[in-house]
């Protein structure tokens, strides 16, 4: 049985696999899995989401399953909405993808993602095409709320020190990428009390402004601004708003390590139970910060579903990853840009320090992350090379390809793409030559074999 399901739903290029009929027999496999239960759904603003969208609450229909309709929205927002009515819910979407491309990832009823297990369950039904289609009289009547996002804005103010924040006045720029956050990142910051200035904020799914995905390269308007103007910060996000890049006063690009960092080490200071989760890729700083406020810390495998898992099992109090995605557990399972926002502006308000001076606190290290293209031919032999190198050292780590975690606390990182015939390489060290050197010595392996 092939695999439909990535690490988080499907995504493929838009009537070359993802037709309508497609997503029809798998929203009757997903709504044959629910068993005609409640599921939320939502699209992003791609100029095919609506075709898709319609498709699947046909199918969702189709099963008996009681529809409630957001319309456009963004990711984090159907989350929160599955976790308040505890319903399933089905999210069309390609996130930071081309805008060739669609998806349509399925939560559970805390808003989590499915995990693998429940992915097989409904590959299974796809498959065998043993759908459960109700009698005519049994279909229902969808129900349409349009009001979402307004009510996840307010429950984000909730969070934070709204008062403090509006006192503040931070002036911000907010790169929306055309996308679902248009509705509801500029809305959120006007309300904190922030001077805003937006760009690509209108929906628009053709991305004019530029591609969704939130890089450096795909950021020159952005990083231009607010370098010639007074800034606090900066934001920009990806196409359905579950990511969050943070830009420094004087346009340079926050790492995502480090802006997961600034939001863990006010959480980790709190008097509030529950260990650090993030991923095996991601900077020293996070279990620094674990072990200087005592609590616990665990790495799972790269893979936001993953940190989710993780997150509840141990009744954690925050998960990230080293791309800039942050859980919040106590708001929605899973990654949430517009909710990091606020956070990072509630932390500049209580402390009254600048997101400089914030950054400056954390752990300095030095990173190198980069991808090696391998021949396809030769990649097994070198894994196995790798595997046989690493496992020579005393601190090795296998959950997600081959990290060696070094005395001095330097590390390595070296991950297979499943896709693509490359590597994934990721160093870290305090000192820049050390971390050079570590990538060296297993790039002249990998070349020479």
């Amino acid at each position: 049985m092939e695999k439909l399901f990535g690490t988080f739903g499907i995504r493929r290029i838009v009537n070359e696999v993802l037709t309508p009929d497609f997503a029809l027999k798998l929203a009757y496999s997903f709504g044959t899995y629910v068993n005609q239960e409640t599921v939320v759904v939502g699209r992003d603003a791609r100029k095919h989401s609506e075709m898709i969208y319609d498709a699947v609450i046909s199918g969702l229909l189709a099963c008996g399953c009681q529809v409630i309709e957001l319309g456009l929205t963004a990711t984090p927002t159907l989350q929160w909405a599955c976790r308040q009515w505890g319903a399933w819910g089905a999210m069309i979407t390609a996130s930071h993808n081309p805008p060739q491309w669609n998806g349509i990832k399925f939560m559970e009823k805390t808003g989590k993602g499915l995990d693998r297990e429940k992915d097989v369950e409904v590959e299974k039904i796809f498959y065998s095409e043993k759908y459960h289609l109700v009698p005519w009289n049994d279909v229902p009547q969808k129900t349409i709320k349009r009001d979402i996002n307004d009510d996840y804005i307010r429950a984000i103010e909730a969070k934070v020190n709204l008062p403090l924040i509006q006192q503040s006045r931070f002036r911000v720029v907010v790169d929306c990428a055309n996308g679902a956050p248009c509705l509801i990142t500029p809305q959120l910051l006007s309300d904190l009390g922030c001077r805003v200035v937006s760009l690509n904020a209108h929906p628009d799914g053709r991305f004019p402004g530029r591609n969704p995905e939130p890089t450096p390269d795909n950021l020159t308007d952005l990083l231009t601004l607010i370098t010639h103007a007074s800034f606090h910060i900066g934001f920009a996000q990806d196409g359905d708003g579950d990511r969050l890049i943070v830009i420094r006063p004087n346009g340079e690009f926050v790492p995502g390590d480090y802006s997961v960092s600034l939001v863990a080490n006010e959480l980790a200071q709190q008097n509030i139970p529950g260990p650090i989760v993030t991923t095996v890729a991601t900077s020293s700083m996070l279990s620094d910060i674990a072990k200087k406020t005592g609590r616990g810390f665990i790495a799972t495998a790269v893979g936001d579903l993953v940190v989710a898992k993780a997150l509840q099992e141990s009744q954690g109090i925050f998960g990230c990853e080293e791309n800039g995605g942050m859980i919040f557990p106590d708001f929605v399972w899973g990654r949430d840009g517009a909710i990091a926002a606020a956070r990072i502006l509630h932390i500049m308000a209580t402390k009254e320090k600048s997101l400089d001076d914030l950054l400056q606190e954390l752990p300095q290290y030095f990173q190198i992350k980069m991808k090696k293209t391998v021949n396809p031919e030769k990649k097994e032999k070198i894994l196995n090379e790798i595997d046989r190198l690493t496992a020579k050292e005393k601190n090795r780590v296998t959950i997600d390809g081959y990290k060696v975690t070094y005395p001095d606390g330097s590390w390595l990182l070296i991950r297979p793409s499943g896709t693509e015939p490359l590597l994934r390489i990721f160093a870290e060290s305090q000192e820049k030559q050390r971390a050079e050197a570590i990538v060296q010595k297993y790039l002249d392996i990998i070349n020479s074999i």
